[in-house]
């Protein structure tokens, strides 16, 4: 699985390098927390902060498709504040979108799924165990000025992850703030 995401992530990279003198990409960065929302992990962990990367191309008004990477900073442990459980990740992802109007602003509202490859370590890689994750949402944006767009967002990723040798489910709602670049 590991490698089709990452072979995915390429041919959609590459592809997009061949076509930017369409119009048709968005890159952009978000700023996010995420909330612990699931069984052990919700009674085990704090919130953390984190950040993404992401490259779309856009395959009709409606449709587009890209690639990310993230990286949640640490979900300290409640019971040992010091102990922090990181997750970076990367994979694909899909947005229906449509088109309306902020007042003056042209904006769009979509909605959103990825698969992504997460690599879960303690202690910023002491011990590590990668899993497939999955993830949908909602989101906003605006434009700004010429080709810049600001926006909210809020995703629930599903995780299963056996990392620290105990079997749970990782499940996460992280509300973002997101900084994107249309060309």
């Amino acid at each position: 699985m590991k490698k089709t995401i990452f072979a995915a992530a390429l041919v959609l990279g590459f592809g997009a390098i061949a076509h930017a003198a369409d119009g048709k990409y968005q890159v952009g960065v978000g700023l996010f927390d995420s909330l612990p929302m699931s069984g052990d992990f919700k009674d085990g962990v704090k919130s953390s902060l984190g950040f993404n990367a992401y490259g779309d191309y856009k395959v009709t008004d409606m449709f587009s498709v890209g690639v990310e990477i993230g990286d949640v900073l640490g979900y300290p442990i409640k019971a040992d504040t010091s102990i922090k459980l990181r997750t970076l990740s990367y994979g694909v992802r899909g947005k229906i979108v449509k088109p309306m109007d902020f007042g003056s602003k042209k904006g769009n509202v979509y909605g959103i799924v990825g698969v992504t490859n997460d690599r879960w370590s303690v202690n910023q890689g002491s011990e590590s165990v990668t899993k497939v994750g999955y993830n949908a949402g909602l989101g906003a944006q605006m434009e700004v000025s010429a080709n810049w767009l600001v926006g909210l967002e809020v995703r629930y990723h599903i995780f299963k992850t056996d990392v620290g040798g105990e079997n749970m489910t990782a499940n996460s709602l992280a509300p973002a703030l997101t900084v994107g670049y249309s060309f």
